[in-house]
């Protein structure tokens, strides 16, 4: 596990602005989301220091420090799928001082019994954040395969030989069965544990080809070590922050459709109050132009949502990967 500590000077009365902002009227909850942030406020991230998540995390946390003049510890639990940072939440006190910052992957893990509790109905959601980004189809820059086509087309000819690096039940998974669907594609696809970790299998040759973020695959690409493919997103276009790389539907791989968006969760049972002054913050840091324009410069442009549109998006989005889980055959 490894920590970074983010503290800033107190300002509190910054918090009371964002908390009107969010337009609050009951005093109650007001008066208990004052309190917030106080003591150490843990942002805790499903993934190992170096990957997207990891470094869009740690953006937020220095900002929301100095913002709100609250403590902001990241701690990474990597492993599971997002499941044991995730329990790590679920069975933390709901006083805001534990907060999840993972991403929609985690309905995946959920939905093909990687976890055994829906995200849906035993955490509080306090906000959902569209991502701008996408995931990359990679290769090591040596790899024989100049072309997506060309990958898929050795995957059939060597049926269970080209080994595809996913996350296990997690939103890679779902990727490459999206792509399998379109194109019969016959690849082994095995564990390769988080972004970091297929990074350095990728560059080492373990495997044969990854599905990883593409912001953290281009830093790669760009010092000569890996080549990218193709990418895959939410949208059937391109992604606007790689545009030299074609989408995979674009390619002719229509279904290989997939976005994420950075969950903000807390345990059940949270103050609504304190609820809305956490998405305030969230959204006053995600506002600021110049964290904006770090996050873009990132290639991880963020936006910010508001707590009920953020809880129909989860509802809608949990009830498409059900359905994607039931339809690749990977539902438990």
């Amino acid at each position: 596990m490894h920590r970074q500590h983010l503290a800033a000077p107190g300002r509190r009365g910054v918090l009371k602005a964002l908390v009107a902002a969010a337009g609050l009227a009951c005093v109650p909850a007001l008066a208990l989301a004052a309190d917030w942030p106080s003591g150490n406020i843990q942002l805790v991230v499903p993934a190992k220091p170096g990957g997207g998540t990891d470094a869009a995390a740690r953006v937020i946390a220095g900002a929301l420090a100095e913002k709100t003049g609250g403590n902001f510890v990241v701690v990474n639990v990597d492993g599971g799928g997002g499941a044991i940072a995730a329990e790590q939440i679920r069975t933390a006190d709901p006083d805001g001082t534990h907060l999840l910052f993972y991403h929609s992957g985690l309905l995946s893990t959920y939905h093909t019994g990687g976890y055994q509790h829906s995200p849906i109905d035993e955490f509080t959601l306090i906000a959902a954040l569209p991502v701008g980004g996408s995931y990359a189809l990679a290769v090591n820059a040596t790899s024989p395969y100049q072309t997506m086509d060309d990958l898929v087309a050795a995957s059939k000819e060597t049926p269970n030989k080209i080994t595809l690096g996913v996350q296990l039940r997690g939103s890679t998974h779902f990727m490459a069965g999206l792509i399998a669907m379109d194109s019969d594609a016959a690849f082994r696809v095995v564990e390769a544990g988080s972004d970091a970790d297929k990074l350095v299998q990728l560059q080492g040759k373990q495997i044969d080809a990854a599905l990883i973020n593409t912001p953290g695959t281009l830093q790669y690409v760009e010092t000569g070590d890996l080549r990218i493919l193709a990418t895959i997103s939410g949208s059937p276009e391109r992604d606007p922050n790689a545009p030299d790389y074609a989408s995979a539907s674009e390619l002719g791989y229509g279904n290989a459709v997939y976005g994420l968006d950075f969950l903000v969760m807390g345990p059940t049972g949270m103050d609504e109050g304190t609820v809305q002054a956490i998405n305030a913050a969230f959204d006053a840091v995600l506002s600021d132009p110049a964290i904006s324009y770090q996050l873009a410069s990132m290639r991880l442009p963020i936006s910010p949502m508001g707590v009920e549109p953020s809880r129909e998006r989860l509802m809608a989005a949990d009830k498409r990967i059900g359905a994607t889980a039931k339809m690749l055959g990977l539902a438990n």
